[in-house]
């Protein structure tokens, strides 16, 4: 301890003595270390962080899924009688189920919308976390006329009753409905991790849904289970897959095709996040390798002028074990400076972020809750230690390897040790040069990627579009005839606004099974599936979605008329690839999430092939079939309207068209379409934009690093350039001496840089779009922006090897 203390002590005076060289080199690794413990910190709070409630390993989603030829894996809800199953399967302790639903406080003068869920009764007590007030819901109160009881969340209870200590048994009317209040949750109850949830109410099954033929009808139950003690997700899934098979064999109309899986809760939560977050942490993790990289190179340097200290303190007894423990130390001290400093850096990345991913309309579960938690600060100690051992240990090692007897002779310069020295700092530089190259090609990746997607048709014309959301309540519109008269007079009425072009609405939405004529019954389990969307006459033209052929929806296309359909080029193409749909019919058989109801399964004539539209995936067209809104109406709806003004503008004007028709009904999510789409972009632009950023970093610094051990090599090199221009070498010939090794070096770190990209590429095979993984474009620019650069940063030091005066370089050796 007290041989650490002295190292520690002799370390700090020779780092005070050269402030320059211990700025940079600090400044250097806190950047690394600070980029790293920024993204970490996002990271942590997706990803590693812990489920807030007891026991969070337990908890775990439910769903049903189905492999679908040639359209990936159709995921869903579970029906009401699959869960009744898995509760008897004896693996979970409880399983609950529940439905989102948003509800309309209808007290006062002014409706206000609430985000709520319909709930089990196992749902709240899953999670551990008991009310602050009063109580949860209870299984009596899943049966109808029993159920007009409520939980309410903390902000509810803070914001509109006013943090009152007497609310429970006051009720609350939800959309005409009473309800009481008998619970309040605590302020750090979130529901789904971030989400705070306004109200929980009891979820009254159907008897449809309790009956055998909900197991086709109601696949639409979020479910999620706390598993036994000592049972773990591999055996649960065994066992869920056991299940699934009796339940196809026994039920074949209903089960056949569909398996049950099983994931961490945790895990169902960020599942879409995981890539993004990564690839952004692995390129923050080169732009730390780099910069060791570079401070390895500056002790290197900085070794040399030391090798006479080191040759003396050998041959007062040292021993290099002794010498390399010394040096060590210093690096470090470097280490720990620069991780203080990364931890300063990390604390404003995080802010930086936070507001970054704001403006990007990058959404993450958890992220608001970004900060330096103990494991933020243990990957930065982490992070640290390694940097120190990693920059530290070859600069040390190759200076207690100088000759003793060498290094003594006054004058005399180690021709071997020296030549050792350069090939370690052209190793350094071959490795940084790599690592660039690899960043440096992801990142043309995901440019280019960022491109293609951007210039992609997405189907619609986002411009002067305003989108927003309306639900009727069921106590007011209950029939489907008072819901399609109520949005017809509606879009009619904005249609006719000053500065609107055009309105619609579209409903219903999730996906449907469906039998195309003239194929083949498909095999249960495996129908092919569209999404299915509800619009009124106006909503294509509001969206600006052309029609290819064909003609759109009329306001004759009403529920007496006969039934019609609009497909999408995709569904045009994959079932009628030889001849034209219009003419042609499909017949839906069920909703993939809500099964069948009366009248679905009747055939629709296709009148119109529809553009084909890129809704949330980017990545490709959306099958899609189009009903009229007449034949089927819908409770909740997107509102469009196409305006010649300023979307906003034209906000006020619909409200009052909607308060002309019901003054109770709020609108909410008003947005532009512009709006949508940048959310939509946000899940890619703002990962390519760090991992740009970072990679415009690892270039920087690797071009410094490049500049910085060619100026060294030029200085170290001075009598040999002056004995050989005194021999008759030309300037010319200096300069192409100089810059063929840094360009030698340059393309061995180059070849290795390719290797890397090849095996980064498979990694993203599944994160580009519009290009090859192995795109030759950026498989040629990258290396050669690399190489240009490499080339610039050893020119000025060549050319300073070309003014040297031999005659005066001579003397002073």
């Amino acid at each position: 301890m007290w041989t650490l203390l002295k190292d520690l002590r002799y370390g700090c005076r020779v780092l005070s003595k050269n402030p320059a060289f211990t700025a940079v080199a600090v400044l250097t690794l806190g950047l690394g270390i600070g980029a790293n413990g920024a993204i970490f910190s996002l990271v942590d709070a997706v990803l590693l962080r812990p489920l807030p409630y007891p026991k969070p390993e337990q908890l775990v989603g439910l769903g049903q899924w189905r492999n679908q030829k040639g359209e990936g894996y159709i995921q869903t809800g579970v029906s009401a009688p699959n869960v009744a199953d898995i509760a008897r399967a004896g693996v979970f302790q409880n399983v609950a189920y529940y439905r989102w639903s948003g509800f309309s406080i209808t007290e006062g003068n002014r409706p206000e919308s609430i985000s709520g869920i319909k709930a089990s009764a196992e749902l709240l007590p899953l999670f551990g976390i008991p009310p602050m007030m009063g109580r949860l819901l209870r299984p009596e109160e899943m049966e109808a006329g029993r159920d007009q009881v409520a939980v309410i969340g903390h902000r509810l209870w803070q914001v509109r009753y006013g943090r009152d200590p007497a609310i429970l048994g006051k009720t609350i009317d939800l959309d005409r409905k009473r309800y009481t209040i008998v619970g309040v949750m605590p302020a750090s109850f979130r529901f789904t991790w971030d989400q705070e949830i306004d109200i929980f109410v009891p979820l009254v099954r159907t008897p449809e849904e309790r009956s055998e033929t909900g197991r086709g009808t109601s696949r639409d139950l979020q479910t999620q289970a706390r598993l036994t003690d000592g049972m773990t997700i591999p055996r649960a899934q065994a066992a869920m897959d056991s299940l699934a098979d009796r339940l196809a064999r026994r039920y074949p109309a209903t089960n056949q095709g569909w398996g049950f899986k099983v994931e961490p809760l945790h895990a169902a939560y960020h599942r879409q996040m995981q890539t993004p977050l990564l690839l952004m942490l692995g390129s923050v993790m080169f732009v730390l390798l780099i910069a060791c990289v570079n401070v390895a190179n500056l002790l290197l340097a900085r070794a040399t002028g030391r090798k006479r200290e080191a040759a003396i303190r050998i041959a007062m007894g040292a021993t290099r074990r002794r010498l390399v423990a010394q040096l060590l130390t210093e690096s470090l001290l470097l280490a720990i400076l620069g991780g203080v400093l990364g931890l300063l850096i990390a604390y404003g990345g995080d802010r930086l972020l936070t507001m970054s991913m704001a403006r990007y309309r990058f959404s993450l579960p958890n992220a608001r809750v970004i900060d330096i938690d103990w494991r933020v600060l243990v990957f930065s100690l982490v992070v640290t230690l390694a940097t120190g051992a990693v920059f530290g240990l070859a600069p040390a090692w190759a200076a207690a390897r100088n000759a003793l007897s060498d290094t003594l002779k006054e004058g005399a310069a180690s021709t071997t040790a020296e030549a050792g020295r350069r090939k370690l700092r052209n190793a350094l530089v071959v490795c940084e040069t790599a690592l660039a190259l690899v960043l440096l090609t992801g990142a043309g990746l995901l440019v280019r990627t960022f491109v293609e997607l951007a210039n992609v048709d997405l189907g619609i014309d986002p411009h002067n579009v305003i989108t927003m959301g309306l639900r009727l309540p069921a106590y007011k519109y209950a029939s489907p005839t008072q819901q399609a008269a109520f949005f017809r007079e509606l879009t009619e009425s904005i249609g006719h606004l000053p500065g609107v072009e055009a309105a619609g609405a579209q409903g219903g939405g999730g996906n449907v099974f469906f039998q195309p004529e003239g194929q083949p019954p498909a095999q249960p389990g495996q129908e092919p599936t569209a999404s299915y969307k509800t619009v009124t006459p106006g909503f294509l033209a509001s969206m600006g979605t052309r029609l290819v052929a064909g003609r759109g929806f009329t306001e004759r296309d009403d529920d007496a008329a006969p039934r019609v359909a609009i497909v999408s080029e995709t569904v045009a193409r994959r079932y009628w690839p030889h001849s034209s749909p219009l003419g042609s019919h499909l017949t839906p058989i069920a909703r993939v999430y809500s099964g069948m109801h009366s009248g679905f399964s009747r055939p629709l004539e296709i009148v119109g092939v529809a553009k084909d539209v890129r809704n949330d995936d980017l990545w490709k067209p959306e099958a899609a079939v189009y009903v009229p809104f007449a034949q089927e109406p819908a409770a909740g709806v997107f509102l469009v309207a196409r305006t010649t003004a300023t979307p906003a503008s034209v906000v006020p004007a619909i409200r009052a068209a909607l308060a002309t028709l019901d003054k109770e009904q709020p609108l909410n999510q008003i947005r532009t379409m512009n709006e949508v789409i940048a959310e939509t972009y946000g899940a890619i632009r703002f990962p390519m934009t760090l991992v740009w950023l970072f990679s415009a970093l690892a270039l920087l610094l690797s071009v410094v690093g490049i500049f910085g051990v060619m100026s060294y090599a030029v200085s170290q090199r001075t009598r040999e350039i002056a004995i050989r221009m005194a021999l008759g070498a030309t300037r010319r010939e200096v300069l192409r001496l100089v810059l063929q090794e840094a360009i030698g070096v340059t393309m061995i770190g180059v070849a290795m840089g390719l290797a890397g990209a090849l095996v980064m590429s498979r990694v993203m095979a599944g994160y580009v779009y519009g290009i090859s993984s192995t795109d030759p474009l950026t498989f040629v620019a990258a290396p050669l922006v690399l190489v240009m650069a490499a080339f610039l940063a050893s020119y000025f030091p060549a050319h300073r090897a070309t003014r040297v005066d031999p005659t005066a370089a001579l003397r002073y050796e």
